[in-house]
């Protein structure tokens, strides 16, 4: 019954947002989206969510937020900045087979250890690992469909993303929360070892970093103290808002969109209804970011 009223919400005001949704988008502002898994399933969905942002956003680069925060101006067209977390296989398929082909340079968060890790001898084994050892959700019945031998990229997928212009940022070692039951030393190995070894492995500086599940709990003085020691430049959250020009670079605040949404629903996310739903919470992380 959830689920049913759920969807009629996004079926009547998302499409009621679309149909005014040039009005509704803040034109002087970033919009930046994270996915998770992008499964083929779903793939025309995808492509479909890509045509929509082409047409009402100009897509950038993690670079171009670096380089332009502080000039944000009023434009025919919001941008957008796409970003995927976790290192899901599908998101490297994904960006061989459709990002490159709309030449769209997105930002990839790795969790290190997850992708250090040898590979299990089945499917489930490996679908189990990433649940139970690092939090990270992967669909058996889409896994086994598609035969994803390994659910999680290797570094030659990640450095073969570099190569073709995408950008790689840390997403921790182990996917945990940099919550306050963790030691000083093992926040280290999770913001700032994480970055040695991405960079070590990628042979440049790496500037982004992305906090881990994203509930209240996950974030702390003291872990966003380790981020802005390390030199990053930029730290994504997921608290529905627009970055604009007044913003903290290490407060950037992402929506979160999957591949199997509808337009109508990604219509309602980016109405400004998710602004105020994630309020309270933006408040507090803010708080504890600045």
């Amino acid at each position: 019954m959830k689920k049913i009223f759920k969807d009629l919400v996004f079926l009547i005001f998302g499409n009621l947002s679309f149909l005014f949704l040039n009005l509704l988008l803040k034109k002087d502002s970033i919009y930046v989206i994270n996915y998770h898994a992008t499964y083929p399933k779903y793939e025309k969905n995808f492509i479909n969510q890509i045509k929509f942002y082409k047409k009402y956003f100009e897509i950038i680069d993690e670079k171009t937020l670096i380089d332009e925060h502080q000039s944000l101006k009023t434009n025919l067209k919001p941008r957008i900045l796409i970003t995927f977390d976790d290192g899901h296989i599908t998101n490297f398929n994904l960006a061989s087979k459709i990002l490159d082909t709309f030449n769209i340079k997105a930002s990839f968060f790795i969790p290190v250890n997850v992708i250090c890790r040898k590979t299990e001898k089945t499917i489930p084994e490996e679908n189990k690992v990433l649940l139970d050892k690092y939090n990270i959700l992967s669909d058996i019945s889409e896994d086994n469909k598609n035969l994803l031998s390994r659910l999680t990229m290797t570094w030659e997928n990640i450095i073969d993303l570099d190569n073709r212009g995408h950008f790689i940022g840390s997403h921790g070692s182990n996917h945990v929360r940099l919550s306050k039951e963790l030691s000083d030393d093992q926040l280290d190995y999770e913001i700032s070892k994480s970055k040695e070894i991405i960079e070590e492995k990628l042979k440049k500086k790496i500037n982004s970093f992305c906090w881990i599940v994203g509930d209240k709990k996950s974030y702390t003085k003291k872990a966003s103290e380790v981020i802005k020691k390390n030199n990053y430049k930029l730290s994504f959250t997921t608290c529905g808002k627009p970055f604009d020009k007044n913003q903290n670079l290490l407060q950037v605040h992402r929506f979160n969109v999957e591949d199997y949404f509808s337009i109508s629903r990604i219509s309602f996310i980016f109405s400004g209804i998710y602004e105020l739903l994630y309020l309270k919470k933006r408040k507090f992380v803010n708080s504890i970011t600045k």
